[in-house]
């Protein structure tokens, strides 16, 4: 800020003054000020190095660059990479991210002193009196009091809660992962129930046209014919039921990774168990494990962390600031004294109605109810391993009486053929018998599908399918 004064006595002409500083008058005589300007440029300089060479986390690429769709139908490998690349449902967390680190980078330049002010003060019609300076100007920096502990707790404090906001990115990733796979999982099924639901459909329309036939020939009443119609219709309509639910799970998972409506989607069901679920064990998954790689577990304790460096921020903000000034002496001054004149200081606040003391005690708390959240979240993280795992073993047993069901069901039809090709029973009765099979087959691959959610459900919870996508240690410092 430059300003310029006039005095009433004197004269107002104003005149062009060929503005010299110290450096270019007396580079010899005053080394002040070049020393202080290398001290500034070279700070400048160390604060971009540190910004330039600042560990970067290894993100994934933002939500907003183009994509391309791999050509040919998609596997779930596929939808997976479109998803963690481009997908809607982890935009925000993804932003709040970058978020993170730029408030990270104002801490991290907040370190150094922050807010130096110049002040420059040129004197147009100073009075001519001898003994002033001999310089008709003033240089001044100024520095707003300045705490170095409380900027090093508050960057630390902002690490930890940038890391602590990708954990929570990678958590929600992990989770979306799930919501994909049963996606899959239930586009897959739905794909063999509709070919089940097909030939049921077909059985109707077969067993219509023997009705039908007996009635022509009248050894059929018109109700046979009419129950015939209405068990064909009944089938047309469940199979058109399991269309328009394959539909909207397929636009589900369109919007999912991050596809337009207008996009057509080609996907590859083909062993979709296997693709969902990979080489998991479920038998080797332990809750020991699923603590280690839970990733809301290790944003707890970087809560913790965070919640840490709250309190040494409060205690070291009970501690003084510092104060630093340099300047010219004063041209309106009656001295013969010439170059920079340096002043620290300390500011102390004399009362404050211990409101500093009292945070400490407040952050403290805090720490002490973060850390019973993070016990919490284990006792959680516990109790939904152990559920799990008690109805993971009910949905086999469900899953074997279907496969028992269905075996049974093949082996009456099986019953039913023979003696419709013995001529002891007629077409409808093996009709029938058929029918009972696929009813059979439907049952089961539901019970399949509904076990193999709860396989993914517990890959999720155990970590693996989230480390199986996201390398975890790329987003370290």
């Amino acid at each position: 800020m430059a300003e310029a004064f006039a005095y009433p006595g004197e004269p107002r002409g104003q005149r062009l003054a060929h503005f010299r500083t110290p450096v270019q008058r007396h580079r010899r005589r005053n080394p002040g000020l070049p020393a202080l300007l290398v001290v500034t440029f070279l700070t400048l300089i160390l604060g971009l190095l540190l910004e330039t060479n600042r560990p970067t986390l290894a993100a994934e690429p933002s939500p907003a660059e183009p994509q391309v769709v791999p050509p040919g139908p998609l596997t779930f490998e596929n939808c997976v990479q479109l998803a963690i690349h481009q997908s809607p449902y982890f935009t925000k967390t993804a932003l709040e991210i970058e978020v993170r680190q730029i408030d990270e980078n104002d801490s991290r330049f907040a370190v150094f002193p922050p807010h130096v002010t110049f002040r420059s003060y040129y004197y147009v019609d100073r009075p001519n009196y001898p003994g002033f300076t001999p310089h008709p100007y003033n240089l001044m920096f100024l520095m707003e009091p300045y705490n170095p502990f409380g900027s090093y707790f508050t960057l630390q404090a902002q690490k930890a809660a940038t890391q602590m906001t990708i954990f929570l990115h990678l958590q929600l990733i992990s989770q979306g992962l799930e919501r994909l796979g049963r996606m899959f999982l239930s586009l897959g099924a739905m794909k063999q129930l509709a070919a089940f639901q097909s030939d049921v459909v077909n059985l109707c329309r077969d067993n219509l046209t023997y009705a039908e036939n007996r009635r022509t020939i009248g050894t059929g009443t018109s109700l046979e014919a009419r129950l015939a119609t209405q068990e064909l219709e009944m089938a047309k309509n469940e199979l058109a039921r399991l269309e328009g639910d394959r539909r909207r799970t397929l636009s589900s998972l369109k919007n999912f990774i991050g596809l337009k409506p207008e996009q057509t989607t080609d996907l590859d069901l083909r062993d979709a168990r296997r693709q969902v679920l990979g080489s998991f064990a479920p038998a080797d998954a332990t809750l020991e494990q699923a603590k280690a790689r839970s990733f809301e577990l290790k944003a707890m304790a970087l809560k913790m962390e965070l919640q840490g460096y709250n309190v040494a921020l409060a205690k070291a903000k009970v501690l003084p600031n510092v104060l630093f000034t340099t300047q010219t002496p004063d041209p309106l001054s009656i001295t013969s004294a010439r170059g920079f004149y340096v002043g620290l200081g300390l500011e102390v606040p004399i009362w404050d109605g211990f409101n500093r003391i009292r945070n400490i005690s407040r952050q403290k708390t805090i720490l002490k109810q973060i850390g019973s959240e993070k016990d919490l979240k284990e006792l959680e993280l516990a109790d939904k391993w152990n559920d799990l795992q008690e109805t993971i073993t009910a949905n086999s047993a469900g899953v074997n009486l279907a496969k028992s069901q269905e075996e049974l069901a093949r082996l009456k039809e099986r019953q039913a053929e023979i003696s419709y090709d013995s001529g002891s029973n007629q077409l409808p009765a093996w009709l029938e018998a058929r029918k009972a099979v696929l009813d059979a087959q439907k049952g089961a691959a539901s019970k399949a599908l509904e076990y193999d959610q709860l396989i993914l459900n517990l890959r999720q919870l155990s970590g693996d399918l989230g480390y199986s996508y996201v390398n975890e240690k790329s987003w370290h410092r």
